[in-house]
């Protein structure tokens, strides 16, 4: 027969009661555990929903670089063209989305440095990215490090060159590429290259996966003062100046700078057009921000994208 609460003395009532709250005290974490839990299950699901649909306004926006491109069929890629204005910033839902085309043969090409066998150097565009990497105030001999990042054999050029050896002895291990780069992000890995010599370079070069000559209607002016050991980071900057955002409708306008005159410049190294294209898309929606790199082809047949990254290129 079951004892009424009243009948249990004072001790047991005691033990009785602190059972009831601890029950209660277990449930009541229970619960907020699992509200938290659900809360966190809600937000991560927002999330990752933001996150596909950035991503799927971000190939919208690449979608609107390749139609840009497209219809731009002038023999001429200058600065006051449709596609080098940076697209206004546009209101989709639960955000807004936002990019701008940026020519990577206004850069220097890093896999210039070396014929497409992958062993014999370009000595001419060796030379240039010396002059460039001087003008940046950067140590010229990295070029050496880089050629033996990409080149195809083995053997350690000096002095500052690198193999294997050297990568496999440092902390974390890598191996050297062994062939041309594919991204300018690839060259934090390679000998020498700190932070700050990546972020001072980055801005002029470019990763392509054929040889490319500058275009000087949308190079900056360390690419214009590296043309020659005479000229200055000045002499650039008034290159620049002088070319305004029309650029040239002639590679021989542009070498007619008084400038140029008694120099001797890469000619072969320069045109007014180009092939290659990065398109940067920023895209904010609910609790996502999305950044897409898309480097583009255009050829006779049309616009293709080679790569696409996030976060970086």
């Amino acid at each position: 027969m079951a004892v009424p609460f009243s009948g249990l003395n004072h001790s047991q009532r005691g033990v009785a009661l602190i059972t009831a709250l601890l029950v209660v005290a277990l449930a009541t974490v229970a619960a907020v555990a699992m509200a938290a839990r659900q809360q966190l299950d809600v937000r991560r699901t927002a999330n990752l929903l933001d996150g596909d649909q950035a991503y799927a306004y971000a190939l919208g926006v690449e979608s609107w670089a390749r139609v840009v491109l497209t219809r731009d069929e002038a023999q001429v890629d200058r600065l006051d063209e449709d596609w080098a204005k940076r697209l206004s910033p546009i209101a989709v839902q639960g955000g807004q989305v936002d990019g701008f085309i940026s020519d990577l043969q206004g850069r220097f090409n890093l896999n210039n440095l070396i014929a497409q066998d992958g062993q014999q150097i370009s000595e001419a565009d060796l030379r240039y990215f010396q002059r460039l990497l001087r003008v940046l105030e950067i140590d010229d001999q990295l070029a050496i490090a880089m050629l033996d990042w990409i080149d195809v054999d083995f053997e350690t050029r000096f002095p500052a060159g690198a193999e294997d050896d050297y990568y496999l002895s440092l902390q974390p291990p890598y191996r050297f590429a062994n062939r041309r780069f594919q991204s300018i992000s690839e060259l934090r890995l390679v000998k020498g290259v700190t932070p700050e010599i990546w972020s001072r370079l980055a801005p002029y070069i470019s990763a392509l996966p054929e040889r490319t000559v500058l275009n000087v209607n949308t190079a900056q002016a360390p690419l214009f003062a590296a043309l020659s050991e005479e000229l200055s980071l000045r002499d650039g900057e008034q290159l620049v100046t002088a070319r305004g955002e029309g650029g040239y409708d002639a590679l021989g306008d542009f070498l007619g700078q008084e400038l140029f005159a008694g120099r001797e410049i890469e000619e072969g190294m320069l045109d007014i057009k180009s092939s290659y294209f990065l398109l940067r898309g920023e895209i904010d929606v609910g609790t996502a921000r999305s950044q897409l790199f898309s480097v583009l082809h255009r050829n006779k047949t049309g616009v293709r994208t080679l790569a696409r990254t996030q976060g970086t290129w």
